[in-house]
């Protein structure tokens, strides 16, 4: 598997080449690199990380991938850029929202499993639901078809099913004016998926069949359930999706 060390050495090579571009893999390394810094060593609002300068020397990286990967880190609110003599990259001041995102991703080194979020995000289903019902537009509706879609088309495939079915379930809880809710429930979801991939099936449940007609079905009802604001049809669905669809 690549390492950031290799790919920052792969890197060297081509900006010592006169050949100044932006490596992805690097980008991202650093930006978990800085990341894990800030989390791991508790640094505090303001605490300052370094010039553009220092940064490039101390992680050997060219000044463009620096730039990828302070853009992702001050789009997570992780940091601020100061100009000017003692300016530099600092520990930004993090809102509610962004620690409660964190918390949620800290959820693998605590070990919790699959099943303990899966219980979670289905106690937050039926505010999501109705918030959908409530707030969607013909536009929320045109994309919730056209993932149905797609899903049907995919439902077999154990990968592509399980990660459409997921961008579904990240569409309906877009529509959701409720910050708090969305952020919540948008970090739960991409922690089950991140922790489910390479497997047969989403989650370790006897009985469980991820590609059932009826499970497909579930999906659609969902979205009719959103289309059609019906408070019974919403609770009903909801009641088959914990028990056989989720």
């Amino acid at each position: 598997m690549p390492t950031l060390s290799g790919d920052i050495e792969s890197e060297r090579r081509a900006f010592t080449h006169n050949r100044v571009r932006i490596s992805q893999s690097v980008a991202d390394g650093l930006v978990r690199e800085i990341e894990d810094s800030i989390n791991r060593d508790r640094l505090p609002a303001g605490y300052r990380i370094g010039t553009k300068q220092e940064l490039c020397d101390r992680f050997g990286v060219a000044p463009a991938t620096l730039g990828e990967a302070m853009r992702v880190l001050r789009a997570r609110g992780l940091i601020e850029v100061r100009p000017g003599p003692g300016g530099g990259l600092f520990v930004a001041e993090q809102s509610p929202l962004i620690r409660l995102a964190h918390s949620v991703l800290a959820l693998r080194q605590s070990g919790a499993t699959i099943n303990d979020v899966v219980a979670v995000l289905d106690a937050l289903d039926a505010e999501v639901l109705r918030d959908a019902a409530r707030y969607r537009t013909d536009a929320d509706l045109a994309d919730l078809d056209a993932l149905i879609e797609e899903l049907a088309a995919v439902w077999n495939d154990p990968a592509a099913g399980l990660h459409c079915n997921w961008r579904l379930h990240r569409r309906i809880a877009e529509i959701s004016p409720n910050a708090v809710l969305r952020t919540f429930y948008l970090n739960l979801v991409d922690y089950i998926e991140s922790e489910s991939v390479g497997e047969s099936s989403t989650f370790d449940v006897m009985g469980f069949h991820p590609d059932t007609d009826e499970r497909l079905q579930i999906h659609r009802d969902l979205v009719e359930a959103i289309r059609s604001r019906d408070e019974s049809a919403q609770t009903g669905v909801l009641q088959r999706h914990r028990t056989l669809g989720r």
